[in-house]
């Protein structure tokens, strides 16, 4: 299970005692991440973000952070926003950050590799703040992806480069299949504790989505499990060309489909010499899906914002990857620890109403 600090514990270490914390390896001059322990709490710099002396948009600015530039988190301000919908600001060594763009992590020291791989394989969680994948197992093959903290990812072989490095092997199942190859100590493996169904014999479970206020609600019953906010469809998308593409996420009644612990989400074309959509993405191992919708709408984990309670998705209801996790464990039908996906239909999914 992931731990959780509050701001009291974060506010009791001191600004030197962090530093020394986050030490950035020499030999490889790879982020910061702790020598030992448990993990830590640190945030990522999506797109740029300013540093302000107070968690005011008015305050002085200090300074600013860029793409992939990695921090300690040192505790959680509630305090008027750059927007109306998001309060939360960052504490920081250096001053306060609005949470919008700023991926929150949880990083652990690196990791010992498992060689025991086994026939199956197992699923593992980027750990590091983030890790480039490649085509071949060595640092001076091609970059294929730039893996970040808590992607999740099927695991299915090992092997040592010429300098003694562990790679995994990383399956990856976005047509034509193929694989990448990722450094072992940056991959955490799941526990199987990890992907233990949350109240798995509770009656009624049923989730809503309001819609308007872009928040999700977990029942038992009458009972309220679980809130948090999303991220939903865009709406009605008009292209240069003048294409109309419908990004609202489906309203009505719905149920859980198909599950699975990652997904390669891309829109790119299948013809590599056919141009690339005007909204190209391409984001391997999204974590912690729960498939609701026949055209492959989703609740899922989002590390590309981090800024829930207003639309911002392609149809999708984008939430923080805890949040995900949690939805995931916690719906029906129930899967395994060596399970790629688990199928159903709404005789066993949990019902899912959006409106």
């Amino acid at each position: 299970m992931t731990p959780t600090f509050n701001r009291r514990t974060f506010l009791k270490a001191s600004g030197t005692a962090l530093l020394a914390a986050f030490l950035p390896d020499p030999e490889t001059l790879r982020p910061f991440r702790p020598r030992a322990g448990g993990p830590v709490r640190m945030g990522r710099a999506i797109h740029t973000v300013t540093i302000y002396e107070a968690p005011r948009s008015d305050a002085a600015r200090l300074g600013a952070w860029y793409r992939d530039d990695t921090f300690a988190l040192i505790g959680e301000v509630h305090a008027p926003g750059l927007s109306r919908y998001n309060d939360v600001w960052y504490q920081t060594l250096e001053g306060y950050v609005h949470s919008a763009w700023v991926q929150p992590m949880w990083v652990w020291p690196p990791q010992e590799p498992i060689t025991a791989i086994g026939t199956w394989g197992f699923w593992g969680e980027v750990c590091a703040p983030y890790t480039d994948a490649r085509n071949a197992p060595h640092p001076g093959a091609a970059h294929a992806y730039r893996f970040y903290n808590g992607n999740t990812y099927h695991v299915v072989d090992i092997a040592f480069d010429d300098q003694g490095n562990a790679w995994y092997k990383i399956y990856d199942e976005l047509p034509p299949p193929t694989h990448q190859w990722a450094l072992a100590r940056d991959i955490r493996r799941i526990t199987r504790e990890e992907l233990a169904p949350i109240h798995p014999f509770a009656g009624e479970k049923r989730i809503e989505v309001d819609l308007s206020q872009q928040r999700l609600t977990c029942f038992e019953g009458n009972a309220i499990v679980f809130v948090t906010y999303t991220a939903s469809g865009i709406g009605v998308s008009v292209a240069e060309d003048g294409t109309v593409t419908d990004l609202a996420t489906p309203t009505g009644q719905h149920c859980v489909l198909l599950k699975q612990v990652s997904r390669h989400m891309s829109n790119r074309p299948e013809n590599p010499e056919d141009p690339a959509p005007a909204d190209f993405f391409d984001l391997p191992g999204v974590p912690w899906n729960t498939f609701f919708d026949l055209s492959g709408t989703a609740i899922h984990g989002a590390y590309w914002h981090n800024d829930f309670g207003v639309p911002r998705s392609h149809g999708c209801l984008n939430v923080s990857s805890d949040a995900a996790r949690w939805i995931y464990r916690w719906t029906h039908p129930i899967g395994g620890a060596e399970d790629d996906f688990v199928q159903s239909d709404c005789r066993v999914g949990t019902p899912i109403t959006i409106f």
